[in-house]
């Protein structure tokens, strides 16, 4: 291999220049740095300032101040579209995000991380979901601000709490005040002697006080008006800067770990917002409380947490780096850098290549306008016809008695026609279509119609189901849009935010409940660039069509399992206990271990004894049993008959030798001569191994004989139906 030198210094490395050559400089100063953020901050402040008024009006025209009647004595009647429109998707918004016990679901990478990743997606739901207090009204205040401000922002952060606490305890010998003052935790030990005890050991009051650390994530809905960002943001992740302007009393930001000194100079001032319609608006009570006679501690200080990236160290890379700022002058208080935005923007209507979008008010303000100048023009006109107004003659009348309006009160006048009415016929019938109109016109925008709100009787009992369903889906279409883009620009950077948030400041495992099972949890081993997938309730049909087509999956699993057991090819019994859950949460129950458990989570139960036997289980036994025992008689008696067979051949054999050999001596005798004894002997023995063979024989018959009996009762013994109870006896009608 061949050698290469290492260069000792940077100039020998060809390409690089060095600081000279590349007009490398030192580290920006402290206060060039603040120079920077300080006009970053000043720039967004005024854009959001700008936009304020924007929102403002949106928030006019949601509460039915708008539009204004500039003509006094005239009606003043106002339409309130944009009001219904959003009170119309909002609970469907929420029900599709809090019906279910999961909304979001992290994606494994590879097949090694199906467990943890199953792990994280439980964790992190039940962290947002159950943990987090207030989150149903914190998600409804991002979703209106949204749906009528055009943007609803969200803050996410790890925020360490201490927490004091004082026990005391009586009665405790020295021994066991030791024990309790060893906890870790416990700062502070007060013991007074109270007695002792009959053996003379004295006893102690103990107070203990303790001082407990606790790390939390915190999830909160920011005003609109204290969110700033970049005028060129396309969005929150690419924007120079995204900040956080609010006013923190000095008790506040001490407790944050900031000099009182420092923080006093800037205190009392609310220049900030001085210019901002908004915040006046949301604080009219106290926008211009003087502060003067506050209690000090209690003061407010304008504080700003932004996110920047710039090159503060002039390495020609823009960091993201958080800054802390208090005062008009945005002091720098502290600095450090991070790599995530904790920000998230959801908007109903996004415009391309921009951070923010339309909402419902910009859809529906110019109807509401024009709905509402109808609208007066009916009422005065119907004014006009029930109240005409009256031609009188001067000096011919008394005009006291022509201005009263009580109803019989009489008009004094010098001749009858010195005071008549003029005929104001009522017009206002023809503008009426006029209103119907616009109602479609609004309809086709938001998909918002009585028919999918179930209030238009006439046409749910005269129009066909296909009609309705039509419009029930038209109106389902522009919600589930709303929700998809909600999920995908919201909640899905909550939840990789919150994960990564857990992932660093986790120092240690936790046993927390999942699933209703203590799980011990360590985040740390954890990915937290996992993928995720969106997981909310969405998709064609009302809830009573979905619910009915997962029966029908239900109903067929269940034929596959029953005809093919639970390790059938097609279908498991986890994929029914997700047909039984979503049908469960489609009922509106969000938890579906209340009705069924996760055959994953089970575990069969230990030592546990066996189930006794039905009568019909008890009979077939015994059925079985005694046949085995006659087959065993059966075979005992032809093994007996047999040695007795084999028995009596033995001795007739014996016999037959004993006398074949008597016979042989007495002619050996009787006829002086000798005879061949070994060949008789011969075909004897020859007999007597034939006479075996055929035994043999015999028993090989007589074994498969028995064999092919017992396959027979086995076989009538499976096909054997269960025995019937006799017959109950009938008692005579009479009896």
């Amino acid at each position: 291999m061949a050698q290469y030198d290492t260069p000792e210094t940077d100039e020998e490395l060809p390409g690089f220049a060095t600081d000279e050559e590349s007009g490398f400089t030192e580290e920006m100063d402290e206060e060039e740095f603040e120079g920077y953020v300080a006009r970053m901050l000043e720039d967004s402040i005024q854009y959001c300032d700008e936009l304020s008024t924007d929102r403002v009006t949106a928030s006019k025209y949601y509460s039915g101040h708008l539009p204004e009647q500039e003509d006094e004595g005239r009606s003043g009647a106002t339409s309130y579209d944009t009001r219904d429109t959003v009170n119309a998707i909002l609970p469907a918004l929420m029900r599709v995000f809090f019906g279910a016990n999961k909304i979001m679901q992290f994606s494994p990478k590879g097949p090694e991380d199906v467990a943890q990743s199953e792990q994280v997606t439980d964790y992190i739901n039940n962290l947002i979901l159950e943990k987090q207090p207030n989150f149903f009204t914190t998600m409804m205040a991002v979703f209106k601000d949204a749906l009528i401000r055009r943007v609803g922002v969200l803050k996410f952060w790890h925020e360490e709490s201490e927490k004091v606490t004082s026990s005391r305890f009586s009665g405790l010998d020295e021994q066991q005040a030791q024990i309790l003052a060893g906890d870790d935790d416990v700062e502070s030990v007060e013991m007074e002697q109270s007695g002792q005890t009959p053996e003379g050991i004295p006893l102690f009051n103990v107070t203990l006080t303790r001082r407990v650390k606790e790390g939390n994530i915190k999830i909160e809905a920011l005003p609109p008006e204290e969110f700033l960002i970049s005028r060129t943001a396309k969005s929150v992740e690419d924007a120079d800067i995204v900040a956080h302007r609010s006013y923190k009393t000095i008790s506040d930001l001490v407790s944050l770990g900031y000099d009182r000194e420092s923080i006093e100079e800037h205190a009392g001032t609310e220049e900030s917002f001085s210019n901002n319609e908004e915040y006046y608006n949301r604080h009219a009570d106290n926008a211009t409380r003087h502060q003067g006679n506050m209690e000090p501690a209690s003061r407010k200080v304008l504080y700003c947490e932004s996110y920047v990236k710039i090159d503060k160290n002039n390495d020609n890379f823009s960091e993201l780096l958080r800054v802390c700022t208090i005062g008009n002058a945005h002091n720098v208080v502290n600095t450090m850098p991070v790599d995530q935005v904790p920000f998230v923007c959801l908007t109903p209507d996004p415009t391309p290549h921009s951070w923010d979008g339309a909402s419902i008010t910009d859809i529906v303000a110019d109807i509401q306008r024009i709905k509402s100048a109808i609208l007066r023009n009916v009422m005065d006109s119907l004014v006009m016809a029930v109240n005409p107004r009256m031609l009188v003659q001067e000096g011919a009348c008394n005009m006291g008695d022509v201005l009263n309006t009580e109803v019989g009160s009489i008009i004094r006048a010098k001749n009858p026609s010195a005071v008549t009415q003029l005929s104001m016929p009522f017009v206002g019938q023809a503008a009426l279509p006029i209103l119907g109109m616009l109602d479609e016109i609004k309809a086709s925008r938001t998909g918002i119609t009585k028919v999918s709100q179930g209030l238009d009787v006439e046409n749910l009992t005269s129009t066909a189901k296909v009609g309705i369903d039509a419009g029930v889906k038209a109106a389902q279409a522009h919600i589930e849009l709303i929700a998809r883009i909600f999920a995908e620009t919201g909640l899905k950077p909550l939840y990789k935010g919150v994960l990564k948030l857990v992932c660093q400041h986790q120092d240690r495992e936790q046993m927390v409940r999942l699933r209703n099972q203590w799980v011990p949890i360590d985040p740390r081993s954890w990915d937290s660039d996992m993928d995720l997938t969106v997981d909310i309730p969405l998709g064609g049909g009302n809830d009573i069509e979905k619910m009915t087509f997962l029966e029908n999956i239900a109903k067929k699993q269940e034929s596959l399992l029953q005809q093919f057991g639970p390790d059938s090819p097609i279908v498991n019994l986890r994929q029914y206990y997700h047909s039984l859950s979503k049908i469960v949460q489609l009922a509106g129950f969000q938890d579906p271990s209340i009705f069924f458990s996760d055959p994953a989570q089970y575990q069969p139960p230990q030592n546990q004894k066996p189930k006794p036997p039905s009568p019909e289980e008890q009979y077939i036994q015994i059925q079985g049993q005694k046949m085995v025992n006659d087959s065993k008689n059966d075979v005992a008696k032809l093994e007996l008959e047999r040695e007795k067979m084999i028995r009596l051949d033995d001795r007739e054999k014996d016999r037959n030798e004993t006398q074949a050999q008597l016979s042989v001596m007495d002619m050996e005798a009787k006829y002086n001569t000798r005879l061949d004894t070994e060949k008789i002997k011969a075909n004897l023995e020859r007999n007597r191994e034939a006479g075996k063979e055929r035994a043999a024989m015999i028993q090989a018959q007589q074994q498969m004989q028995q064999q092919m009996q017992a396959q027979a009762q086995a076989q009538a013994q499976q096909q054997a139906p269960p025995p019937q109870a006799p017959p109950m006896p009938q008692m005579p009608p009479n009896a």
